[in-house]
């Protein structure tokens, strides 16, 4: 708070007082008091609103300066009321009582607000769990069946089944990787992997899906170690693979993974593992928007039964490990996601 803000506040202060002051002198003057004396009591007015004046500028400088700074954006606000003292003027310390008040009923509402995500987070793990188990009986039944029926003119029928099946479990598997990346603790472990292996784990979780929809997979340099989570790495891999497959092309669909190495030597050196397929592509008006959570863009409104969380938890994930990511795309010919892993050794912990 400047000298030149505090006057214009108590301006109407400052001129009653003058006003007071005129009064006083006007008296003394009409009395016909020795005009020494009219001086001396003019300047002890004018001193003592001055002193008065001063004392009251600097008792409430400091705490109006802390708020103000606080109103800048420097300052969390809820720890306005920990990091300012209360001041002992009456109006600053309504206003310190009130930013206590304030800030404890926020801090109670986050804490409330934490532990009822804790607590969801909890719940969505675990019927996720409880959910696979009878997922992986029904897998099993259903094995038999097809096995039994083998030849018959149920067997596709039953094979049908199996592929809705995989499809619940695909999206049990999204709900719980989507609880986890809510957690504020870290719930993942960076250690390095061989990027082949990675990708071949990815490609083998999603086999029945490819098969179904005859993509083919291609690898290309893929031996490169980089430093990641191997759970949620193969978990966006197989998400990057089942967007492919839903918009796979009609003719001949492939899906290549390529590896590389890029700026090599330097502060900002990575392996680069680009995903490209060959299906529909999407818009240039959509392709800024693909990582937004349920946007669907003009491909997902054609039946395609997409939900738009797929890519943009992929996107939160990799955001989470620290691995860049980016996607190419024009209609009709394909979508490329690109993820950029950093071969600093600083993100490697054992």
């Amino acid at each position: 708070m400047s000298v030149g803000s505090y006057l214009r506040d108590t301006l109407l202060v400052w001129g009653a007082l003058a006003v007071g002051d005129a009064l006083v002198l006007f008296v003394l003057v009409a009395a016909g008091t020795n005009p020494y004396i009219v001086v001396l009591v003019a300047a002890a007015l004018v001193a003592a609103a001055i002193a008065a004046g001063s004392v009251s500028y600097l008792r409430k400088r400091a705490f109006y300066q802390d708020l103000a700074t606080a109103a800048e954006g420097d300052v969390e606000p809820r720890l306005v009321a920990e990091i300012v003292a209360r001041p002992d003027f009456l109006e600053g310390a309504l206003v310190y009582d009130a930013l206590r008040a304030i800030a404890k009923a926020a801090n109670d509402d986050e804490a409330a607000q934490r532990r009822q995500l804790v607590e969801y987070r909890e719940y969505i793990e675990t019927w996720v769990h409880e959910a696979k188990s009878p997922l992986a009986a029904a897998h099993l039944m259903l094995e038999n069946l097809e096995d039994d029926a083998r030849g018959a003119i149920d067997y596709d029928r039953l094979t049908a089944v199996g592929d809705e099946l995989r499809r619940v479990e695909g999206y049990i598997e999204q709900a719980l990787f989507y609880a986890r990346s809510e957690a504020v603790d870290r719930d993942y472990l960076i250690r390095k992997y061989n990027l082949k292996e990675l990708v071949n784990a990815a490609l083998k979780a999603n086999a029945p899906a490819l098969i179904a929809a005859h993509v083919t997979p291609v690898e290309r340099g893929l031996d490169y170690a980089v430093f990641t989570d191997e759970k949620w790495i193969e978990f966006i891999l197989g998400q990057i693979v089942q967007n492919s497959v839903k918009y796979a092309a009609a003719e001949r669909p492939t899906i290549t993974f390529s590896g590389r190495l890029v700026d090599a030597g330097r502060a900002t050196e990575a392996v680069e593992l680009e995903i490209a397929d060959n299906g529909c592509g999407v818009s240039e008006a959509d392709l800024p928007r693909v990582f937004e959570k349920g946007f669907t863009g003009e491909n997902g409104r054609t039946g395609k039964r997409s939900t738009g969380i797929g890519l943009y938890l992929v996107k939160r994930l990799c955001d989470k490990m620290g691995v860049s990511i980016a996607a190419a795309s024009a209609p009709g010919a394909g979508f490329t996601v690109t993820l950029r892993f950093s071969t600093n050794k600083f993100q490697y912990f054992e």
